[in-house]
């Protein structure tokens, strides 16, 4: 198709030499329009629409070169010199009454101001350089070459899936959009998933050390993807009054939240919540169960594209 296209080119320069401005205007500027935005339309990637005004284009340009043909320039003899006198130009006619005559008119039969010759300055609500006749999501900016739209991403991890080789998994652009290997922690579509247990101290708050670089994992995963908000659950088992542990599973939340902010997370990312003892994974009859259940949890909650 861009052969095609070169090829009218060819003919549409061919008759401007030949001065077909003046024997065959129309033709001319028809030929001249349509190979224009057959062009665009060939660089955004719609071959049907360049097709159309290819089809428009080609004949128009071929019969300017034949009209044309006798067109150029005509030499008279005055006292033994060659004199060039230019054939007069032909009736000023304008189809589209925008006040620019068909001959200099690119768009003859859609009214345009002459700065544009003669063609509709298309508006672009979104401002991607996209035109809203053309641009398929007008109202929200994307390339060219999606049509005027986002890149899909379903993940939210900023890195559009056709470049991302994890697209169900978050993760940093600089890893193709992959969550990075860690030791204690693994990224998952809808949480981040532990490999070890949040520890505190005994029916407090305190985080205790061992889990230091269990935590500092995560607020690295975190900060991976600035997109994302993560909750932090706060989980108890059933052993208290109910109240207690829901004071308990709060206060542990913000404690890790608290450690994860200082550890370089932006607090907009964070919600901190306590569950108490109402969302068990585990039965309370055993101790391995209540220690299932006294845990912490990171849920991805949000992916915010920025």
């Amino acid at each position: 198709m861009r052969e095609r296209a070169r090829a009218v080119s060819q003919d549409v320069k061919t008759a401007q030499e030949q001065n077909a401005q003046s024997c065959a205007g129309r033709e001319l500027a028809v030929a001249e329009a349509n190979l224009r935005f057959a062009t665009i339309e060939l660089d955004q990637g719609d071959s049907f629409r360049a097709e159309e005004h290819l089809k428009l284009a080609a004949p128009a340009a071929r019969r300017a070169v034949e009209r044309s043909k006798d067109c150029g320039k005509v030499t008279v003899l005055i006292r033994e010199k060659e004199v060039p006198v230019v054939a007069p130009k032909v009736g000023l006619k304008d189809t589209d009454g925008d006040g620019v005559p068909d001959i200099d008119d690119l768009c003859p039969d859609v009214p345009g101001p002459k700065e544009n010759r003669g063609c509709p300055i298309f508006t672009d609500r979104d401002g991607d350089g996209v035109a809203d006749d053309i641009d398929r999501c007008p109202d929200v900016p994307g390339p060219k070459e999606n049509f005027g739209c986002p890149w899909p991403d379903r993940d939210g991890d900023g890195v559009p899936d056709k470049d991302d080789k994890c697209p169900d998994e978050p993760g940093p652009k600089d890893n193709f959009g992959c969550p990075r290997k860690m030791t204690l922690v693994v990224v998952r579509k809808d949480r981040i998933e532990l490999r070890q247990q949040v520890h505190f101290k005994a029916n407090k708050s305190v985080i205790l050390p061992d889990s230091y670089k269990l935590l500092r994992q995560v607020a690295r995963a975190i900060k991976d993807v600035p997109q994302l908000t993560i909750r932090v659950e706060g989980h108890t088992d059933n052993v208290g009054k109910q109240e207690r542990n829901m004071k308990l599973s709060q206060s542990r939340a913000e404690s890790v939240k608290g450690f994860l902010v200082r550890a370089g997370v932006d607090r907009k990312q964070i919600i901190a919540e306590g569950y108490g003892a109402t969302r068990p994974i585990a039965s309370n009859t055993t101790r391995a169960g209540k220690a299932a259940n006294r845990r912490v949890e990171f849920r991805i909650v949000s992916q915010d594209k920025k």
